[in-house]
């Protein structure tokens, strides 16, 4: 008796137990997270260049310093765009793909953050105005704005230029808003190698016909 009684509970256990699973609420899949890829180095081809350069991460403020991906439904009104996010910080991921496109290029050997070169011959510092999915008005776009400056690290800058990007996106759903941002980007960071490459042999010449001279 005492046996039948304790297999009637433990397969009471049982039921319960299952019946417990089943009622519970399935967990949400994960978000996707996307990266900023290096550029097409196709077009960034040419000889070897003599100088040294460190990229510095780039600045931004808290509406771009964020792994979320920011959306400009006004002027002046951000929010973000819900079910993806970035992989890392936005400047970070940034910084990452602009020393992997001069890499790709191979036409400067000592490239890297300051990690990898702490010294170098010149230095790319970039400031992030926009790096959104910009929604009001019309058909959504993926916007980049840098603002770029080639220094010598202490100081003095010998060049600066701004950079823009306007890709138009069939929705703002989290894959059209990403191819939209993947072209975007290559246009700016190969736009931005390819000045740094003529700045950078500019000076590189300046300052050989000044010693020179």
């Amino acid at each position: 008796m005492t046996n039948m009684v304790l297999k009637s509970f433990a397969a009471a256990l049982a039921f319960l137990a299952a019946g417990c699973v089943s009622v519970l609420p399935e967990a949400a899949p994960p978000k996707p997270r996307f990266h900023i890829a290096p550029a097409e180095v196709d077009a960034l081809s040419g000889p070897r260049l003599s100088f040294s350069l460190v990229v510095d991460e780039p600045r931004a403020t808290r509406v771009y310093d964020s792994v979320r991906i920011a959306v400009a439904s006004a002027p002046g009104r951000i929010e973000y765009l819900g079910g993806a996010e970035w992989a890392d910080r936005a400047p970070r991921l940034f910084q990452t793909a602009i020393v992997q496109t001069f890499e790709d290029a191979g036409r400067i050997i000592g490239v890297g953050d300051r990690t990898a070169i702490p010294v170098a011959d010149l230095v790319l510092q970039t400031d992030i105005r926009r790096m959104e999915v910009s929604v009001g008005g019309g058909q959504p776009a993926a916007d980049v704005s840098v603002y770029a400056r080639l220094s010598d690290g202490k100081g003095t800058v010998y060049a600066a230029r701004k950079f823009d990007a306007r890709v138009a996106a069939s929705s703002t759903e989290p894959d059209d808003a990403y191819r939209a941002f993947d072209a975007a980007f290559d246009e700016v960071i190969a736009a931005l190698v390819g000045w740094v490459y003529d700045e950078g042999e500019a000076l590189k010449g300046e300052t050989a016909s000044s010693v020179n001279g």
